[in-house]
């Protein structure tokens, strides 16, 4: 019987390089529900794949990654759940170790954020997203998941978030967020790579990543889909450059199971978790 733990992670209170948690929360979704499963379903998932990436060249096998499980939340209970994950982060950078979160929605990076700026004030977030999740407030909410890269950039200032893939969002959104309107075809097709290999080496950057992000015809169990995403080739350009950065911690949201029957995202999602991994640990 296959363990309820990610790939070959170490259970909960080993220690660790890095620990893996989940956020079972989808408590602001406004048009597919279901994120709340994505943590366990890349866990069940994982267990399809080699710990070794041919990609990036690594093998998770012997290295020490906990998978502390999921965090308890209430139901629709937005700051609980930010208070939880931000001192479940604390926890993990007391223990000397890097935070892998799981969503769940994408609103809980802002917990992430509030917990690894105490520790790197000069903190760099690189946004791979389909959406800007730039509005200031929506649905008559200042925090949920259209709005959380807004609530980060109070934190750290718009000008440290790095964002690649972004292709919706109003136009007043868009233009705030320093993306030019309308979007040409190729700011999808950017060179990640190049971009995050110019960033300085010492920065501290941690990574959010919205399965968005990638084109709804590889992960389209997510809660709002858009055409014209990263292709997985984009993905491994972006992760293998990750490693010659100050890479502090990364989050994997918004898979949405029930909305791919077929299993596929759920595989790729684990295969981004694996491959992110591996970067963070070099």
């Amino acid at each position: 019987m296959a363990s309820n733990r990610f790939l070959n992670a170490l259970p909960q209170g080993e220690r660790g390089e890095a620990a893996i948690v989940g956020v079972p929360f989808d408590g602001t979704a406004s048009y597919r529900p279901g994120a709340r499963f994505g943590p366990s379903a890349i866990r069940a998932a994982s267990h399809s794949l080699e710990t070794y990436s041919s990609f990036i060249n690594k093998d998770l096998s012997g290295r020490d990654v906990i998978d502390s499980g999921d965090l308890e939340l209430s139901p629709g209970d937005v700051d609980e759940m930010l208070l939880r994950v931000e001192e479940k982060t604390d926890d993990i950078i007391l223990s000397d170790m890097r935070p892998i979160f799981l969503g769940g929605e994408h609103t809980a990076t802002l917990g992430v954020v509030r917990a690894l700026v105490k520790v790197y004030p000069d903190l760099m977030v690189i946004q791979l997203d389909a959406h800007a999740d730039f509005k200031d407030e929506y649905l008559g909410s200042k925090i949920n998941h259209a709005t959380v890269m807004r609530r980060v950039a109070d934190l750290i200032s718009s000008d440290r978030i790095i964002k690649l893939g972004i292709r919706a969002g109003t136009k007043d959104e868009l233009s705030e967020a320093g993306i030019e309107v309308p979007i040409p075809l190729e700011f999808i097709r950017q060179d990640g790579n190049q971009i995050i290999g110019s960033l300085p080496e010492d920065t501290p950057v941690y990574v959010s990543l919205d399965l968005d992000v990638f084109d709804p015809s590889l992960i389209p169990g997510v809660g709002n889909p858009e055409p014209h995403g990263l292709t997985w080739r984009e993905f491994i350009q972006i992760t293998r450059a990750l490693a010659f950065l100050n890479f502090v911690g990364f989050d994997v949201m918004e898979l949405t199971p029930k909305y791919d029957t077929t299993g596929v995202s759920a595989v790729v999602a684990a295969s981004v978790v694996r491959d992110l991994t591996l970067s963070l640990l070099t």
